[in-house]
C-alpha cells in the first residue's frame, strides 16, 4: 500500500516527505514549510526525525526501491550505503572501488538522481577539492555533514 510520511525538521527548518510502498522506501523530499497536510507516521519517518535530531540512527536498515535506476546507478546507491555516519568518500574513490576509476563523473550523476536521500546517504561523497553537488543544495549538505560530524580537512573549504 502507497503511503506519504511527513515531518518539520527544526535543523533543517523545511518538511521532509518519504513516500512508501509496502514499507519500502521510493522517495524522500524536502518540502516548503507551507505544503504541510497531516500524514501518516511510519517508523521510517520517525527514525528519520531522530537522525535529523542529531541521534545516532542507522537509516540502512530500512528497505529502498532502486528499482528504476540502471545496474551502475544501483551499484552507486548500494555501495554508499556503506559509508558509515560521520566518514566521507570522494567521487573519484567510489568510482575505483566499483571498478570504474575513470567514472567519477557518472558517480556524481548516479547521486545527483538519487530518490532516496538519507536512507541513501549521497551527502557523505564529496569532491577530492571539496564538499561537492548536493541534489537539496550545498547548505543542506553542509548541515549534515556537521551533523553527523565531519569537520573540513581543507582550509580552502569549510564546512
Amino acid at each position: 500500500m502507497a503511503e506519504t510520511a511527513c515531518f518539520y525538521s527544526e535543523y533543517l527548518g523545511r518538511l521532509v516527505s518519504v513516500a512508501l510502498s509496502d514499507d519500502v522506501i521510493c522517495q524522500v523530499v524536502l518540502e516548503a514549510a507551507g505544503s504541510f497536510n497531516a500524514r501518516t507516521t511510519t517508523a521510517a519517518t520517525k527514525s528519520l526525525e531522530r537522525y535529523l535530531r542529531g541521534e545516532n540512527v542507522d537509516l540502512g536498515t530500512f528497505q529502498v526501491n532502486l528499482g528504476n535506476r540502471s545496474a551502475f546507478e544501483r551499484a552507486v546507491l548500494q555501495s554508499v550505503r556503506g559509508i558509515p555516519r560521520g566518514s566521507t568518500a570522494t567521487y573519484s574513490g567510489l568510482a575505483a572501488r566499483l571498478g570504474k576509476p575513470k567514472a567519477a563523473r557518472a558517480v556524481g550523476n548516479a547521486l545527483r538522481h538519487n530518490p532516496v536521500p538519507l536512507f541513501v546517504p549521497c551527502h557523505r561523497v564529496v569532491a577530492a577539492s571539496g564538499i561537492g553537488g548536493f541534489s537539496w543544495g550545498v547548505d543542506i549538505k553542509r548541515k549534515l555533514l556537521l551533523l553527523e560530524g565531519v569537520r573540513s580537512q581543507s582550509e580552502e573549504d569549510p564546512l
